[in-house]
């Protein structure tokens, strides 16, 4: 296991590169992004596709509880100082923790899917592709529950595309992706980003 940064001009070529991997064998009608992370990815994925004017785009929500958890209190601060090789132990020491709990406990999300109106409209015309897009794959409940809930559109393709995919077992898989082996990602808008001063 390891911790790499896509920051910068390094993200914007990874989303690139999924992009162009995805287009090899995959035209998708829709691509939607999984806010927050799927989202800075899917619409970098879509710069990067010169057929992108062809195809829409959409964003869904779906946050996992733990994420606000990291946004306050002490945790913010003792993130603020570390030295990135602390940092870097304690997302691997998360990732294994994260991934023994689902071991454990069949992870699943729930909450509301609100697709919007133009969106609907346009699955319900005639069967379509669509590509879901996220960050990365940790448990693969919240990529399972999307795809479960994209199935009420008859004959609708669904592939998803990710950065990387952290655990080996996810409950559901990237059909594209960069990394699959353990790769920890630090993204421009992960907590733990050093912010220059």
């Amino acid at each position: 296991m390891k911790v790499i940064n896509l920051l910068g001009a390094d993200f914007e070529l990874a989303c690139r590169h999924l992009a162009l991997k995805v287009l090899e064998t995959y035209q998708p009608d829709l691509v939607i992004g999984v806010l927050t992370g799927g989202g800075y990815v899917g619409r970098e994925m879509m710069k990067a596709s010169p057929e992108s004017l062809d195809r829409k785009y959409a964003e869904i929500k779906i946050q996992r509880s733990g994420t606000k958890k990291k946004e306050k209190g002490l945790l913010k601060v003792i993130i603020k100082y570390s030295p990135t090789f602390l940092l870097n132990w304690m997302r691997m020491l998360e990732s294994v923790v994260l991934e023994r709990k689902a071991k454990k406990n069949n992870p699943k999300r729930t909450g509301p899917i609100i697709i919007p109106e133009e969106i609907d409209e346009f699955l319900k015309e005639s069967p379509k592709k669509i590509l879901l897009v996220d960050d990365a794959i940790d448990s693969g409940a919240t990529l399972y529950l999307l795809k479960e809930h994209l199935g009420i559109y008859k004959n609708a393709a669904i592939k998803l595309a990710v950065i990387t995919v952290t655990t080996p077992h996810p409950i559901t898989d990237a059909d594209y992706y960069l990394y699959h082996d353990r790769v920890l990602v630090r993204f421009p808008w992960s907590n733990d980003v050093k912010k220059k001063r």
